[in-house]
């Protein structure tokens, strides 16, 4: 089943943090900004670090995450949209994270769409797609052992009952009806946020990702 709805959504690219700040930020007005890796305009990237320190405001609004990959390190930075994301992290732990390249006083950091725990195991692999391609590497779709037709059918419905939700979202209620039952659609949330589809900008309410 084709996806042309999603056409304009950037691709999330794998990389090292040293390769997101070694390369040209570019910034455009009405559009958006990226960086140039070996010709390829990445505006999003993908990365697993370790968070190496931690900062949150005193009114619990707004929060950064300083993350090491081993290549260098890079401010992962989010405000009342991303800040229970960050809120649950802990120095120490590996993430894996889907992020926005932006910059600000000639500083170049991330904003958060999606940061999941990851495991040393996943690390390795990452190191070694890496290793594998000189350039990004594209985030690839995961797999699924359901039928093509019916899961595409089910993540287009809820896809669809999320996007008419607009800027306000759709809380996991609503999608649950959608879905018949919690545990099916927590299965079809979890593969639209792998696949960038949709974020979660507060607990429980998901939206459509730009």
């Amino acid at each position: 089943m084709s996806y042309t709805m999603f056409t304009k959504r950037h691709t999330a690219y794998k990389l090292r943090i040293k390769d997101i700040l070694s390369n040209d930020f570019v910034s455009r007005d009405g559009e958006s900004d990226y960086v140039l890796v070996n010709d390829q305009q990445v505006s999003r990237v993908r990365v697993m670090a370790t968070i190496v320190n931690r900062f949150i405001n005193d009114e619990r609004k707004s929060g950064s995450l300083i993350i090491d990959d081993g290549s260098e390190v890079i401010s992962l930075r989010g405000w009342e949209d991303q800040f229970h994301m960050i809120d649950k992290t802990a120095i120490g732990q590996l993430i894996d994270v889907v992020a926005r390249v932006r910059e600000y006083n000639d500083q170049v950091y991330l904003v958060p769409e999606i940061i999941k725990k990851a495991s040393p195991n996943c690390f390795v692999l990452r190191k070694l797609e890496y290793d594998n391609h000189k350039g990004p590497v594209k985030t690839a779709k995961p797999e699924t052992n359901k039928p093509e037709e019916e899961d595409d059918g089910l993540k287009d419905s809820v896809f669809k009952k999320i996007k008419d939700g607009g800027s306000k979202g759709v809380k996991m209620d609503e999608l649950i009806k959608v879905c018949g039952d919690k545990n099916t659609c927590k299965t079809v949330l979890k593969t639209l946020l792998e696949e960038d589809m949709i974020f979660e900008p507060r607990a429980g309410r998901y939206k459509k990702l730009e």
